[in-house]
């Protein structure tokens, strides 16, 4: 082996060292500097208690920020949806208070967080109180599969 081949290689794995310490460092600050927003449209009459409210989630994919990660909506700290969004960059849930008063509303995706707090009127006497949903918020739940899960 000729010096020149030894120190070629020397040089080379400093260079994968060198970008494997990037990566690393990539790793531990991608997902925080990442984007997220939500989006809760309120209903026609504003928001009342049993009225079904559509929230729109984005949480923005990087390397980095990936969509096995669980993303979970919660009211006032309280799941209400837990599931992955897949490779696709927004996420739709429906959302039916249960409760008159302040509600905050938070999505998170592993580091990233969003929220909005809304205020909910108290529904028409008479009106039955809906059961809070609580979709995948048990933590089961798994990434799709496809052929491989059969």
């Amino acid at each position: 082996m000729s010096t020149s081949s030894a120190t070629v290689r020397r040089i080379g794995r400093g260079a994968v060292g060198l970008m494997a310490a990037a990566a690393m460092v990539g790793l531990t600050t991608a997902t925080a500097s990442a984007d997220s927003a939500m989006t809760i449209n309120a209903p026609a009459g504003g928001f009342v208690v049993g009225t079904d409210v559509d929230i729109d989630g984005t949480v923005s994919p990087t390397l980095f920020s990936l969509p096995w990660e669980r993303v979970t909506f919660r009211d006032n700290g309280t799941c209400f949806f837990s599931g992955f969004q897949g490779f696709t960059v927004g996420i739709h849930v429906k959302w039916t208070p249960a409760t008159a008063g302040a509600h905050t509303i938070t999505l998170t995706q592993g580091k990233l967080l969003a929220s909005q707090t809304v205020t909910v009127a108290a529904a028409p006497a008479g009106t039955p109180v809906p059961t809070p949903a609580t979709y995948g918020c048990d933590g089961a739940g798994s990434i799709g599969t496809g052929s491989f899960g059969s």
